[in-house]
């Protein structure tokens, strides 16, 4: 814990050297501009495994399910000898007169 708190005040001093470098911002090497952008950084990084995790279940449920779903059904019919149904796509086209 204490090597990663040093890992980021590291990339901290390196995050204001670049902004300083190519001039999105003035900032000076204060304790408090360093401790602001690591605390940046440590929240940034909490986001981005908060959203990397909520982004594979997002993927799981809407894409990998219906693709699933969709193979089942297809074997499904294929095996019974029903005809597969397609969607009936009028009401987009109804739904988009209105605009």
């Amino acid at each position: 814990m204490f090597i990663r708190l040093i890992l980021i005040i590291a990339l901290s001093f390196f995050v204001i050297y670049g902004l300083n470098y190519l001039d999105l911002a003035d900032i000076g090497y204060s304790f408090q501009s360093v401790a602001v952008t690591a605390i940046t950084l440590i929240v940034l990084g909490l986001l981005y495994r908060v959203f990397t995790k909520f982004l594979k279940v997002f993927l799981f449920i809407f894409v990998f399910l219906p693709l699933v779903a969709l193979l089942i059904y297809y074997l499904y019919s294929y095996v019974t000898g029903t005809p597969v149904e397609t969607i009936d796509m009028d009401w987009i086209g109804k739904g988009t007169q209105w605009f």
